[in-house]
């Protein structure tokens, strides 16, 4: 077959020594071969990681920019004396901090305080009122029983009016409750003059109570006019349970009558 004389291909790795053949002309003389020897196969070598410097550490890295003559290490007395200015300027710090802190602290209670007394005076006027309000009412009550039991206490009132007016040069009148005009008929008899004077009952007006008409003015004394006036100096005038109710007050009541 003709596969059978083909010969085994023999690997290099195989080959002890060869012979190379050359083709030379055939008139020059014949070379002798020249022989080889089969070099060996070189194994790769393992190809290893390249070492990493060693790199120097902060502390020798801050150290080796020092120059390496002349380096002076501070005494005992400079770290004192570093020492008590580090201690001074967190004092300091401290303080200012703490002084922030405390006046911040001030400013609120001030602010509470504030609010307390204006809270206590607002409390003070509400109780006082309450209290004059009470006095009010009871000096009202009082008032009333004093006029009905004394009928003559209306006649020092007619007395100051009368000498507060102007010279009268005309005929007058003076307006009373009937009971009172009885009770001070005679004690007024001295003190206006009948030329121009008269007296005069007046059902509608309560005890205590009075009005005087000249030519020139006219007065009103009755007690709702006088308690009104005292309510408005006081302030109390816009309390209507304070207001003075004639009718409240036990007295006649009828058309005016006049009495010569």
């Amino acid at each position: 077959m003709a596969g059978s004389n083909t010969g085994r291909v023999i690997p290099r790795e195989e080959l002890s020594d060869f012979q190379r053949w050359q083709f030379s002309s055939l008139l020059e003389t014949p070379v002798s071969p020249v022989r080889e020897e089969a070099q060996p196969q070189s194994v790769p070598e393992e190809v290893l990681p390249e070492p990493v410097p060693d790199l120097p550490s902060p502390v020798e890295e801050a150290f080796s920019v020092l120059p390496e003559s002349g380096l002076a290490l501070p005494t005992a007395e400079e770290i004192e004396a570093i020492e008590r200015q580090a201690q001074e300027e967190g004092y300091q710090t401290g303080l200012a901090a703490g002084r922030l802190a405390a006046e911040s602290e001030v400013n609120r209670l001030r602010a509470l305080l504030g609010d307390m007394e204006a809270a206590c005076k607002d409390v003070e006027t509400r109780i006082a009122n309450d209290v004059l309000d009470l006095a009010l009412m009871i000096a009202r009550q009082m008032v009333r029983e004093e006029v009905r039991a004394d009928r003559t206490r209306v006649f020092p009132l007619i007395r100051e009016a009368v000498a507060g007016l102007p010279a009268v040069k005309g005929p007058s009148r003076l307006l009373l409750n009937p009971e009172d005009l009885t009770a001070v008929n005679v004690l007024l008899a001295g003190e206006l003059s009948g030329d121009y004077w008269r007296l005069a009952p007046d059902p509608t007006l309560p005890p205590g109570s009075c009005r005087i008409e000249t030519p020139d003015s006219s007065v009103d004394l009755t007690m709702t006019a006088r308690w009104r006036n005292l309510l408005r100096v006081l302030g109390r005038n816009r309390h209507d349970d304070l207001d003075w109710r004639e009718e409240d007050a036990p007295f006649a009541s009828g058309s005016h009558v006049d009495a010569d």
